[in-house]
């Protein structure tokens, strides 16, 4: 449940939450209609409605206006029933509903504020790519960032392996069988690497970037490691159906720090890919 919440952005949820409310409310009301309940307090559940779309929209404050606007309307709806045998037979009833209507939008609007932040906040630290399960274009940002700090500091190395998939390699395939063979490519990345290599996954325009992270090796040795790693890459689509437009896919090998500026430039290609993939990750609540 936890790593299903931690892939659903707040809007998806809301619009999970504001569809499934909503059928609730009208078929209470359907039901109620059929039952031949009083007219007037079927109209009284439709009205739980704007309070409801009020604070899934406006949390809290907007439930209690969306309640009191309910109150008054049904205190309206009452009106002639009030004129007729007086105000004091409808006194509790008038008052079990206001009550009724500001609870459900008080609490109801604090709950959809949690679940906002909540989702927010998960949005914000998911690091893990749903397609492949490898890590995502802002764990590659945030974590460059770490090792180019860790590097400045100890005057160590780190090398970046990167290899990029056309898109339309695999627009070759079938829908289902381009999520198979991209699970599986993040299946042999993941066994392909040292246990201190972190595999990255992201889609950029009309690419697939896998990129590894290799802390303390030397370009010989990132070189080699992105040679064969295309190498196998390239083996293994072919096996699926895929072709190429050259012998098979090219990889590049990045050291720091004598690559600085072609990192950099990547690490600014992956936040803006993350950004992509996250627009609303810059409206966190706090």
């Amino acid at each position: 449940m936890a790593q299903t919440l931690s892939r659903m952005s707040y809007q998806r949820a809301r619009s999970f939450l504001l569809a499934g409310g909503l059928v609730v409310l009208l078929l209470t009301t359907v039901v109620m209609y059929v039952r031949r309940v009083d007219p007037v307090e079927v109209a009284g559940i439709l009205l739980f409605i704007p309070v409801f779309v009020a604070f899934v929209f406006w949390n809290a404050p907007g439930g209690f206006i969306a309640a009191v606007l309910s109150v008054v309307i049904y205190t309206l709806l009452r009106y002639p029933a009030i004129e007729a045998v007086g105000a004091d037979r409808f006194a509790g009833l008038i008052a079990s509903r206001a009550v009724a209507y500001l609870a459900f939008g008080l609490i109801g609007g604090f709950a959809n504020k949690q679940l906002q932040g909540s989702l927010g906040k998960l949005e914000l630290y998911d690091q893990i790519d749903d397609t492949t399960g490898l890590f995502n274009a802002r764990f590659f940002v945030q974590d460059t960032e770490l090792e180019v700090s860790r590097a400045d500091r100890y005057q160590s190395i780190f090398s970046i392996s990167l290899v990029d998939i056309p898109a339309d390699t695999l627009y070759q395939l079938g829908r289902r069988q381009r999520d198979r063979v991209l699970r599986e490519l993040g299946r042999m990345l993941r066994a392909s690497v040292r246990t201190v290599d972190r595999a990255v996954h992201a889609r950029d325009g009309h690419k697939h970037r896998l990129v590894v992270v290799l802390p303390e090796t030397a370009k010989a040795g990132a070189t080699i490691f992105t040679e064969r790693l295309a190498e196998k890459l390239s083996e293994y689509l072919a096996t699926k159906g895929a072709k190429f437009d050259g012998e098979g896919l090219v990889g590049v090998a990045l050291t720091f720090p004598d690559d600085q500026v072609a990192i950099e430039t990547l690490r600014t290609e992956f936040a803006a890919i993350d950004k992509t993939e996250h627009p609303e990750a810059e409206e966190v609540p706090a």
